[in-house]
């Protein structure tokens, strides 16, 4: 295979990098949501990520409606791995807070049913 052939395969992987996302119960109506992505992902690639597993997790828990009650974003210096890690608070319909929280539903778009069917992304792409 020539030398161009392997630069531009190597780059493509690169830009879909891996990503891995973990959910933790904290409470009945909060969770946390931690995902690792790769260098090539950047910080918003991992925040991206982290946010689509958070309305995923909002509409597999019967819910829509949704706050970040914690954002924080850290870098490992030397692995160049980007870290997100969110708390999501789950807002009742019909409650004070649910005409200012986010739909997860208009999160993933039109077409969330097959968003949440596939699941959290593994690329930040």
């Amino acid at each position: 295979m020539p030398k161009t052939t392997l630069t531009l395969l190597a780059g493509l992987i690169l830009l879909a990098a891996c990503a891995q996302t973990t959910v933790q119960q904290m409470s009945r109506d909060t969770f946390k949501v931690d995902t690792s992505a790769a260098p090539a992902c950047g910080p918003s690639g991992a925040r991206n990520v982290a946010f689509k597993a958070a309305a995923i997790e909002v509409i597999r828990k019967g819910g829509d409606k949704f706050i970040l009650a914690d954002d924080r974003t850290n870098m490992d210096g030397w692995s160049g791995t980007h870290a997100q890690g969110m708390i999501v608070k789950m807002i009742p319909e019909g409650s004070r807070e649910a005409s200012n929280a986010l739909s997860a539903r208009q999160t993933l778009g039109a077409d969330w049913r097959k968003v949440v069917e596939k699941g959290v992304p593994m690329t930040c792409s």
